[in-house]
C-alpha cells in the first residue's frame, strides 16, 4: 500500500509541475535543430561533447507529433519518473525482501526537492529521469543474478539495460559503480571468490562500457569530427577540497535530510549556501549515523564507499570541466549535478538500515546491541524518517511556489497561439525573457525565427512593413511600434511636403544627432500620390521599401551607425513626401493586431 500511494504521489506532482512549466533554455536549441539537420545528423549530434541520441529521439518524435507543444512532453518525463520509481521499488525488494524501511530510500528517489527543477526543464529531465530509471533497472538485474542462482537471462538484462542507459546519456557509465558495489556486497564467498563469481555478469557491460568509451573519446573529445568540445583540465587539491565541501554544503547535507532547504535563487536550480550552524548539525547527525553503521554492520563500509566513489567521480566531472571554470562555485550549487548521485545515495541508505536477503541475520550484524538499544534506535530513525518525510513534503510545495513564479508557459502558449493567428503578419524579432531563454547567453538562438521554427508558420520576421507585430512582456503580439526615441529628423522649411523625393534623385534626411552602430528601428512616415518604391540608405546600409499610396508609414530596422538617412527613388517611380522620420527601438504597443469577438 505505501508503495502504491508513493507511485501515485509521484505520478501526480510530475505532471502537475511538469505540466505547468514549459520550453526553457536549451529546449529551444533542441527543437529548432529539428528542423535544420537531417534526422541521423539530429540524433547522434555533439551537443555540448555529449553522446545522448535517446535523448535526441525523444525530441525528434515530440517535434514531429507537437510541434512546440509540451503537453507531450510532460507525459514522457512524467512517465519515465513513474517508471523510474517502480525499477527502483523493484531493485529494492530484490536486495531487502518488502520492509517498511525501505519507503524512506524510495521517497528520496522519487520526490527529493533536489529533483524539482531538473524533472520539469525539459532538456534536463530527458537526462536525469532515463539515467535514474536504467541505473534502478541495471542494479535489478544485478540483484536478482546475485540472489537467484546465477541465471544468464538476468546477465542479459542487466547488459540490455546498460546499454540503455548510454543510448540516452554517457554518463550512464556511471552506472557500473553501483552495479559492481551491489554485486560484491549481495554474492557470498571470499573476495576472489566473489569476483569470480561476478566475471559473467559483468564481463559484458564492462567490455560495452570499453567499446563505448573509446567511440565517445574519438567522436566527441578529438574535435576530428567539427564537435565543440567541453574543456578538461586538472585542478590543485585546495580546488577539489574547496569544490567537493561546497557541494556537500550547499546540496548534499541538505537532500540527504528531505531538502534542498534554501530557495533557488533562479530556474537554473542554483542554491545558495546554507548557514554554518544548519551545516555542522547536519554534518554531525550524517558522521554519527556512518560510525554507528560502521560499528554494527558488515557491509557498511563497502556501501558507504558506493557513494564516495560515485561522488567523487560524478562531481568530480563537473570540477574538471570547463563549467567550473565558467561558474566556479556556482556549479557547486547547482542541483542538476547532484541528481544523478541521490538514487546512489539512497541505496547506501537502504544497505545501511535494512538486512538483505543474502545471508541469515546474523551474519549481517557485526555486533549486537541490547534489545532496548535496538528498540530506542528503532524509534529514532523512525523520528527522523518521518522529519525527512515531512521536510521533503514542505520543500516540494516551497519549491514549487516559487518556481512557479518564474514558469515560462504563459509566455510560450502565449507566443505559440498568437502565431498560428497571425498568418502571413511580419514580426519583429525582439528578445524572449530570460525566463524563457536569457538572450545575453544564448545570444541568436534567443530569437523568434529560430524558437517558431518547429511550428512552419508562414510568418516573416524584421522586414520592413507598414504595420510590425511585436511580442509583449505576455508573449502576445500586439502592434508594434518604434519607442524610446534617439533621433528624428531635422526640421524642413517645406511644411507642405517635408523632404520631397523626386524620380531618379537622391534627397537627404538630416538627423537631429548622430547615432552609433545598433540594431535601430525606425519609422517613416510618407505620403505617396500612388504606388511606388524608394531606397533608404544609412552610413552603411540600403533598405528597399515598397509603398502604398495615401499618407501612411512604413517601420523597418536598420543595423548601422545613422548620421542622416539618404532616400533615393528610381527614375520611373512616383514622387514621395517623406513628412517624418524617428529613431528608436521597438516595443510592443497596447494594440492587437487581431479582431476581438463582440461581446
Amino acid at each position: 500500500m505505501g508503495l502504491l500511494i508513493l507511485v501515485v504521489a509521484t505520478a501526480a506532482w510530475r505532471w502537475w509541475t511538469i505540466s505547468h512549466w514549459s520550453w526553457f533554455a536549451d529546449d529551444w536549441i533542441y527543437l529548432y535543430e529539428t528542423q535544420e539537420q537531417g534526422f541521423l545528423a539530429y540524433v547522434f549530434q555533439g551537443y555540448n561533447s555529449h553522446l545522448m541520441p535517446g535523448q535526441f529521439l525523444v525530441v525528434w518524435l515530440i517535434t514531429s507529433v507537437q510541434p512546440l507543444g509540451f503537453g507531450l512532453a510532460a507525459g514522457v518525463l512524467t512517465a519515465f519518473a513513474v517508471a523510474s520509481v517502480i525499477a527502483w521499488a523493484a531493485a529494492l525488494r530484490e536486495i531487502f525482501g518488502e520492509k517498511v524501511q525501505l519507503l524512506l530510500p524510495l521517497l528520496l528517489i522519487a520526490l527529493s526537492p533536489l529533483l524539482l527543477m531538473p524533472t520539469v526543464w525539459f532538456a534536463s529531465g530527458v537526462q536525469v529521469l532515463p539515467l535514474q530509471l536504467f541505473m534502478g533497472l541495471s542494479v535489478l538485474f544485478t540483484a536478482r543474478y546475485a540472489l537467484r542462482g546465477h541465471r544468464r537471462s538476468d546477465a542479459v538484462w542487466l547488459l540490455v539495460s546498460f546499454a540503455a542507459g548510454l543510448f540516452f546519456w554517457e554518463k550512464a557509465l556511471l552506472v557500473m559503480i553501483p552495479v559492481a558495489f551491489v554485486g560484491y556486497l549481495l554474492v557470498e564467498g571470499a573476495p576472489v571468490a566473489r569476483l569470480r563469481r561476478l566475471v559473467p555478469v559483468l564481463a559484458a557491460p564492462t567490455v560495452l562500457a570499453a567499446v563505448y568509451t573509446v567511440v565517445y573519446l574519438t567522436t566527441r573529445r578529438s574535435g576530428a569530427i567539427g564537435i565543440q568540445t567541453t574543456q578538461f583540465a586538472p585542478r590543485s587539491f585546495d580546488e577539489w577540497w574547496e569544490f567537493m565541501t561546497a557541494s556537500m554544503r550547499n546540496i548534499g547535507l541538505t537532500t540527504i535530510a528531505g531538502g534542498p532547504f534554501e530557495t533557488m535563487q533562479d530556474a537554473w536550480d542554483n542554491y545558495v549556501p546554507i548557514s554554518s550552524a544548519l551545516a555542522a548539525s547536519l554534518g554531525v547527525a550524517l558522521v554519527l549515523f556512518l560510525v554507528v553503521s560502521l560499528v554494527l554492520r558488515r557491509g557498511s563500509a563497502l556501501a558507504i564507499a558506493m557513494t564516495a566513489v560515485y561522488l567523487l567521480v560524478s562531481w568530480g566531472l563537473v570540477l574538471s570541466s570547463d563549467r567550473y571554470v565558467d561558474t566556479l562555485l556556482v556549479a557547486a550549487g547547482t542541483g542538476r549535478y547532484a541528481t544523478d548521485i541521490l538514487p546512489v545515495a539512497a541505496l547506501t541508505l537502504a544497505f545501511l538500515t535494512a538486512q538483505t536477503r543474502s545471508a541469515n541475520q546474523t551474519s549481517q550484524v557485526r555486533r549486537a546491541p541490547s534489545p532496548r538499544v535496538v528498540e530506542g534506535g528503532r524509534l529514532v530513525m523512525q523520528m527522523v524518517a518521518a522529519c525527512v518525510a515531512l521536510a521533503i513534503v514542505v520543500m516540494n510545495a516551497l519549491g514549487w511556489a516559487a518556481a512557479r513564479e518564474q514558469s515560462p508557459r504563459p509566455w510560450v502558449d502565449a507566443i505559440v497561439a498568437d502565431s498560428k493567428r497571425a498568418g502571413d503578419a511580419t514580426l519583429v524579432s525582439t528578445p524572449p525573457p530570460p525566463t524563457v531563454i536569457h538572450p545575453v547567453l544564448f545570444l541568436a538562438n534567443a530569437q523568434l525565427p529560430k524558437m517558431l521554427k518547429p511550428l512552419d508558420l508562414p510568418l516573416s520576421f524584421d522586414r520592413p512593413s507598414q504595420q510590425l507585430l511585436a511580442a509583449d512582456g505576455s508573449g502576445h503580439l500586439r502592434e508594434a511600434e518604434v519607442v524610446n526615441y534617439a533621433a528624428k529628423n531635422k526640421p524642413t522649411d517645406n511644411p507642405d511636403c517635408g523632404f520631397l523625393v523626386r524620380p531618379g534623385r537622391t534627397t537627404r534626411v538630416p538627423m537631429t544627432i548622430d547615432l552609433y552602430g545598433f540594431a535601430w528601428a525606425v519609422r517613416l512616415d510618407y505620403f505617396a500620390e500612388q504606388p511606388t518604391s524608394i531606397t533608404v540608405s544609412t552610413d552603411t546600409v540600403d533598405v528597399d521599401l515598397d509603398l502604398q499610396q495615401g499618407l501612411r508609414l512604413m517601420q523597418f530596422g536598420v543595423n548601422d551607425s545613422i548620421s542622416s538617412f539618404e532616400v533615393s527613388a528610381p527614375a520611373d517611380a512616383s514622387p514621395v513626401c517623406v513628412t517624418q522620420v524617428f529613431v528608436g527601438s521597438f516595443g510592443a504597443s497596447d494594440r492587437s493586431p487581431f479582431q476581438e469577438p463582440a461581446q
